[in-house]
């Protein structure tokens, strides 16, 4: 193994494409205007290793051989950054960006903390954990990759697993998981928000806040604590779904095939329910009305409906559960979320240096934000917009 010790000013590039075999790989922002890349790396023949900007982007290529490479890359975190890491086998953890995030792996384990943007990850096999993840505005489109399609200039071996299709339905059906070729016809990275594709593993999702919210899984148990999502839709083949303390904003659609669904709402949440179950118990602490006419999912089962929270003129979010075969459990948490009585036009947040998210409530808090680095030209302009009497 040999030792890499690189760095970059702050605008060298924009970009970073990560391809390899297997590793581990910690991706974190930092203050300053430096970028710094330390790891070590396999220097057997037949390995080939690529560490160098190509355009607006940083390729890091590292294939041929299994090996114990370890990178880690530091970005100033003052900057918005596009990071692509196609991957067999690794564990990933990328903390404290701005970000337009798209991870494609095999294998492996992935956590993302204390970052705000969009994202997207699509794995076959592999445990993920997301946590104090804020949605953002990005930038339009990721700077153009000269030789993206030129496998000869990345360093394709042919061990490589090319992300194509074929090879998902490979390791799909090798996992037992044959659901997820259901779902190969979408593209990672197409939507806004958060997009999670799984063939199996374990989900975790705490202090989520977001406008969109998809997760699409062969077999995957799912917790969501704790945060806020706007249009939330999870659907999976198998596994369980575990929702504590986390506020509908807009409108939900939770499914599973053969799993137990439990919500466990906090209590200021103001929402319409619709649940049914074909094979399986509905148990509700909140008042619920049964419904005689069964929907197409219920027809053998039962289907219940009502709301929680106080009357209002305005739209109630909408929350479905659906189960073929399980229980559902809803109940109402005697805390108030995070967000209690602040509507959600209202909540500006920012990531600072130890992870906190701040509000900036006065002017002069907004330009020495500015002038630090801490936030963009247009988040100045909306909070100061905001500050106007």
């Amino acid at each position: 193994m040999a030792k890499v010790e690189r760095t970059w000013p702050i605008d060298a590039f924009d970009a970073v494409s990560i391809k390899t075999d297997d590793g581990k790989y910690i991706i974190q922002g930092i203050d300053g205007d430096q970028i710094k890349l330390t790891g070590n790396v396999d220097n057997r023949i037949g390995h080939y290793t690529k560490l160098e900007p190509s355009g607006r982007w940083l390729q890091i290529n590292n294939t041929g051989h299994r090996s114990d490479a370890q990178f880690t890359l530091q970005l100033p975190k003052s900057k918005f950054w596009t990071i692509k890491l196609f991957c067999g086998r690794a564990q990933v953890k990328t903390e404290n960006l701005h970000t337009r995030l798209h991870f494609w792996l095999g294998k492996g384990d992935v956590q993302v903390e204390n970052c705000r943007g969009n994202f997207s990850i699509s794995c076959g096999n592999a445990d993920i954990r997301l946590k104090q993840v804020i949605e953002t505005e990005a930038p339009v489109g990721p700077p153009p990759l000269a030789d993206e399609n030129d496998k000869t200039q990345q360093g394709y071996s042919e061990n490589w697993p090319y992300w194509s299709g074929e090879h998902w339905a490979q390791w799909g059906e090798e996992l037992g998981e044959k659901v997820i070729k259901t779902f190969l016809g979408a593209v990672p990275g197409q939507n806004r928000g958060i997009n999670i594709q799984i063939g199996k593993g374990d989900l975790l999702m705490e202090e989520i806040e977001a406008k969109s919210c998809t997760v699409r899984s062969g077999r995957t148990d799912i917790k969501l604590r704790g945060g806020r999502i706007g249009n939330l839709d999870i659907n999976i083949g198998r596994g369980e779904i575990d929702c504590e303390s986390c506020l509908p904003a807009d409108e939900w659609m939770v499914r599973t095939t053969n799993g137990d669904i439990r919500l466990a709402l906090p209590s200021d949440t103001k929402a319409r329910l619709d649940v049914t179950t074909r094979n399986g118990e509905i148990q509700s602490k909140t008042p619920l009305v049964r419904v005689t006419r069964q929907g197409p999912e219920s027809w053998h089962g039962g289907r219940m409906v009502g709301s929680i929270g106080a009357n209002t003129d305005g739209k109630l979010p909408e929350v479905r559960l659906s189960t073929l075969n399980g229980d559902i459990q809803i109940e109402t948490k005697s805390a108030a979320s995070q967000y209690y009585e602040k509507p959600e036009e209202e909540k500006t947040i920012m990531i600072e240096p130890d992870g906190e998210a701040n509000a900036y409530d006065t002017p002069l808090a907004v330009l020495t934000a500015l002038s630090e680095g801490k936030i963009s030209i247009g988040e100045a302009e909306r909070l100061l917009q905001k500050l106007k009497p």
